[in-house]
């Protein structure tokens, strides 16, 4: 199983130059606002993720680059969905106690040298429950329409990524304490399926960007909501 959660790996540190070249392809959607965050989060997920990579080649530890960036992709993704979600209140409340939470978790819990498992957890839960919110949105849809939306797809792998990697999240510190590194690398391998899994999604969003709707529902429309 190790050969294939390295390889595993590997592609998933790559997978994020997918939907970066097909971004970098249409350009022209930088001006939508959505578009300039995203784009921001997915050049700072490569950096991080090839960061990380360089540090453990060079025999040193990349949980700083992983703490930082969990840091990051909660305020990104929260800046995404305060222009996605019409209660802008709960957003603010959202980063809050988030930002209070990382503060208690590195006094008292978990110092940042150490990998921050509860921090990644609370911030799955809170960008899970944000997509729940925006699937709700939506609901009456038509099923053609939907599909051909780029923002839906951007919430899918959203939803996917944090909803399916929740658990391994919580279970991450025992497993990096208790077991040994060959099994930690096992286990770690679902959360780099889910990472591509999440990269593909991206793509497809990107490749919808701009896409023609349906006279019963214009896309660009909802991109404000």
């Amino acid at each position: 199983m190790v050969p294939i959660a390295n390889a595993l790996y590997y592609v998933s540190i790559f997978s994020v130059l997918l939907p970066i070249i097909f971004l970098l392809k249409k350009k022209q959607n930088f001006k939508i606002a959505f578009i300039k965050i995203f784009g921001m989060l997915l050049f700072i997920s490569a950096f991080s993720d090839w960061g990380g990579y360089i540090l453990i080649k060079l025999g040193k530890s990349n949980i700083s680059i992983i703490n930082t960036y969990t840091l990051i992709e909660f305020f990104l993704l929260s800046c995404i969905y305060y222009l996605l979600l019409k209660n802008k209140k709960n957003v603010y409340i959202a980063l809050v106690i988030f930002i209070i939470f990382f503060i208690i978790n590195i006094i008292f819990i978990q110092p940042f040298s150490e990998f921050q498992n509860w921090t990644l957890v609370l911030e799955s839960v809170i960008i899970f429950i944000y997509s729940i919110k925006y699937y709700l949105k939506l609901y009456n849809i038509p099923m053609a329409s939907l599909f051909r939306f780029h923002l839906f797809w951007l919430n899918t792998a959203i939803f996917y990524y944090f909803g399916a990697s929740i658990l391994i999240f919580l279970c991450s510190n025992y497993i990096l304490k208790n077991m040994s590194a060959e099994m930690g690398i096992e286990i770690w391998m679902f959360h780099n399926f889910n990472s591509i899994i999440k990269n593909i999604l991206f793509t497809v969003a990107i490749c919808y960007v701009g896409a023609k709707q349906d006279e019963a529902y214009d896309g660009r429309n909802m991109s404000h909501i």
